[in-house]
C-alpha cells in the first residue's frame, strides 16, 4: 500500500468511528424515552435480534459460507457485549447514570492497555496521555458529589471491561473477516445470550404504540446495524488504543442530541468535559487527519 493509501485508509477509518460514536450517542435519548415502555436487557435483546435479521439479508446467499474466523470472531464480541450489556443493566439499578457513564467510559478506554498483553499494541506515551485527558473530561462530565463504588458500580464497571475486552477482540479479528459477516454474527449471539434474560420482552413489544416502534427501529438500525459495522471496519485499519478513545466522542454526543432533540440542559462541567474529550482525540488524531507521520500507531511490544 502507498503511503498516500494508508493515509487515506486511515483518515476514514478515523471518520467510520467518529460516526459510530454519533449514531450511539443518539441512542442515549432513545434509550431513556423507551425504557418508559420496555426494560433494558429484553430492548436490547431485541434489537440485536432484529438487527441479526437484517445481517441476514445484507450477506444473502454468503450466510451459509461464513467461514470460521468471522463465526469465532463474532462469536466471542457477541459473548462480551452481551456481557457488557447485561452487567451494565443491572448496575444501572444500584447507581446513578452520571456515575454508570464515567465508569462505562472509563472502563472502554482500558481497551488500549488490555491490547497490549493481548495483542502485542503497546499505547504510545501520546495515546496514554489522550486517554488521560479522556478519563478526566469524563468525570467532569459525568460524575456527581455522590459518587461511590459500591455494588452497582462494581457491576457497570465490569461490563465496561468487557466493552474494553469487546474492542480487542474485534481488532483480534476485523483484518482478517468480511465486516457484515462477523458483525451480523456478534448481533446474532448478544441477542441469543441476553434471551433468557429478557422476561416480558415480547409482551412489552407487543405493546409499543408507534413512536415506540420509531425509536426502537433507530436503535435496530443506527445503534446495532450502522453503528457496529462501522467499528468493525474502522478496526480493520485502526488499533484498539485508538477505537477505545474514539469511544469517548460517545457521551460528547449524546449530550448534543440531549440539547437538541432531548431538551435538556446542563451545566458548565458538562461543556468542560467534553471540551477536555475532544482536546484528547485531537491531540491524539491531528497527525493521522493531517496525513503525516503517524506515531499515534501501536509502539513494537
Amino acid at each position: 500500500m502507498t503511503p498516500g493509501g494508508g493515509a487515506r485508509s486511515e483518515r476514514a477509518a478515523v471518520a467510520a468511528m467518529v460516526l459510530a460514536t454519533f449514531l450511539w450517542g443518539g441512542t442515549f435519548v432513545v434509550i431513556r424515552d423507551s425504557l418508559a415502555t420496555l426494560d433494558p436487557v429484553p430492548l436490547v435483546c431485541a434489537r440485536f435480534a432484529a438487527a441479526a435479521l437484517v445481517f441476514a439479508a445484507l450477506l444473502g446467499p454468503r450466510v451459509r459460507r461464513i467461514g470460521r474466523t468471522a463465526l469465532a470472531g463474532g462469536a466471542l464480541s457477541g459473548a462480551l457485549m452481551a456481557g457488557g450489556y447485561l452487567f451494565q443493566a443491572i448496575g444501572l439499578t444500584r447507581t446513578s447514570a452520571g456515575s454508570s457513564a464515567f465508569l462505562t467510559c472509563t472502563g472502554t478506554l482500558f481497551a488500549a492497555f488490555f491490547a497490549w498483553p493481548l495483542l502485542g499494541q503497546r499505547p504510545r506515551p501520546v495515546l496514554a496521555a489522550g486517554i488521560l485527558l479522556a478519563i478526566a473530561g469524563s468525570a467532569v462530565l459525568s460524575l456527581r458529589s455522590d459518587f461511590r463504588l459500591g455494588v452497582g458500580e462494581l457491576w457497570t464497571l465490569a461490563g465496561a471491561l468487557l466493552f474494553a475486552l469487546q474492542i480487542v477482540a474485534v481488532a483480534r479479528y476485523a483484518p482478517r473477516v468480511d465486516p457484515v459477516a462477523l458483525a451480523g454474527v456478534q448481533a446474532l449471539v448478544v441477542a441469543a445470550l441476553l434471551a433468557p434474560f429478557a422476561g416480558r420482552g415480547v409482551t412489552q413489544m407487543a405493546a409499543l404504540a408507534s413512536a415506540g416502534w420509531w425509536r426502537f427501529g433507530y436503535l435496530a438500525l443506527a445503534g446495532s446495524v450502522v453503528a457496529p459495522l462501522l467499528q468493525v471496519a474502522a478496526q480493520a485499519t485502526l488499533p484498539a488504543g485508538r477505537v477505545a478513545l474514539l469511544f469517548a466522542l460517545e457521551p460528547v454526543f449524546a449530550l448534543g442530541f440531549a440539547l437538541g432533540a432531548g431538551g435538556e440542559r446542563f451545566g458548565w462541567a458538562w461543556w468542560w468535559g467534553a471540551a477536555l474529550i475532544l482536546a484528547a482525540v485531537v491531540m491524539v488524531e491531528a497527525p493521522a487527519l493531517r496525513g503525516g507521520r503517524r506515531p499515534t500507531g501501536p509502539a513494537p511490544a
